[in-house]
């Protein structure tokens, strides 16, 4: 090897060996305490329901610096499908036309990372009391057939309550949103009608109303605009203190619940049978106390992942549903089950290889 003398001859070897060492691992990646090579830095994106807790979570989580942006499940799946992102998250599942792209069903692992609930907000300044919705009636409230407040409908679900003569304004997700497909698979569930002439999709032809990106986007869009009804994540409902959430029926036609950890976490606890893809609805599950509307994110990730940051990303996922578990009650998310846990946990073993 020949060592140039001259300031430019070194600074120009200084430039050859950085690039050498990157290649090798000495900038992007590190070894851990097993003395495995992890990559120090994974991007990742997608969906906003899973984004204040992915926040908590690479706050405290002391290995690999996690890179993730909120942009709506629709996105994180067509840019992981694209090389451009290390995994994506999701409220959807994959459809059979993104399987087949990611190379086959062995091809990808679709991870069941945080579960919650969807939640139907409105702006109603005068009215006190949460109040209360049926499938039925969200169905026909977001096909514009019921466009009152005090349309009899509402006024019947709802006794004793003064609903203003008030237009209904209804706001929806514009972009391609795992949230949308969960609000539209219940009600596609509930209503035949709305099945029919909508369906459960990540981003519908909205019948009537208007439409802003993202969860905020929805929230924000509800709170300036009284009358207005919308769906979100509970987290963000909850942030949002202008706006009130409904009740909505369960599935038992008992009781009318608000969304709470404790709903949440009554519908996952009857999650009895986990396919092995992973890939299941929590919506409708039995029980007086299980909150209608709850649905799962996944983080999808190819299993040939190149092997550093496959074992970054199984670090991540290993936190993320082992010691970051304890963080979810700070964001209404309930723990995952101990079974969903534990098969997780051996799926992980193709993942790198």
């Amino acid at each position: 090897m020949i060592w140039a003398v001259t300031t430019r001859g070194v600074f120009l070897w200084g430039i050859f060996a950085g690039i050498f060492l990157t290649g090798c691992g000495g900038e992007s990646a590190k070894k851990n305490a097993e003395g495995v090579l992890v990559a120090k830095r994974i991007r990742g994106g997608g969906s906003s329901f899973i984004g204040p807790i992915i926040e908590l979570w690479k706050g405290a989580y002391e290995g690999t610096e996690v890179d993730y942006q909120v942009t709506g499940s629709g996105d994180g799946v067509q840019k992981l499908l694209a090389g451009e992102r290390d995994f994506g998250c999701t409220d959807a599942p994959l459809t059979p036309e993104h399987i087949q792209k990611a190379g086959g069903p062995d091809a990808i692992l679709q991870i069941p990372l945080a579960m919650g609930a969807v939640v139907p907000i409105y702006n109603l300044p005068e009215i006190a009391e949460p109040l209360n919705f049926t499938g039925e009636v969200l169905a026909e409230i977001f096909l514009g057939k019921i466009s009152k407040w005090n349309d009899p409908a509402l006024a019947n679900l709802n006794p004793g309550v003064n609903l203003p003569d008030t237009n209904i304004t209804v706001c929806a997700r514009a972009d391609g949103s795992g949230t949308s497909h969960i609000w539209t698979s219940y009600l596609s569930l509930i209503s035949p009608t709305w099945k029919e002439s909508v369906g459960a999709s990540t981003q519908p032809k909205w019948p009537v109303g208007q439409q802003a990106p993202k969860n905020a986007g929805i929230a924000k869009l509800v709170g300036d605009k009284v009358g207005a009804i919308g769906y979100v994540e509970l987290i963000y409902a909850l942030e949002k203190k202008s706006l009130k959430s409904g009740k909505i029926q369960n599935a038992d036609k008992t009781a009318f619940l608000g969304a709470s950890l404790q709903t949440t976490g009554a519908a996952v606890a009857n999650l009895k049978t986990i396919p092995d893809n992973m890939v299941f609805s929590l919506l409708q599950q039995p029980g007086k106390d299980s909150y209608p509307v709850c649905g799962t994110v996944w983080l999808v990730v190819p299993a040939k992942t190149e092997k550093s940051k496959a074992e970054a990303i199984k670090g991540f996922i290993k936190y993320a549903i082992g010691p970051g578990q304890a963080l979810c009650v700070q964001k209404h998310y309930p723990q995952l089950p101990k079974a969903l846990v534990e098969k997780i946990t051996a799926s992980l073993g193709a993942l790198g290889k």
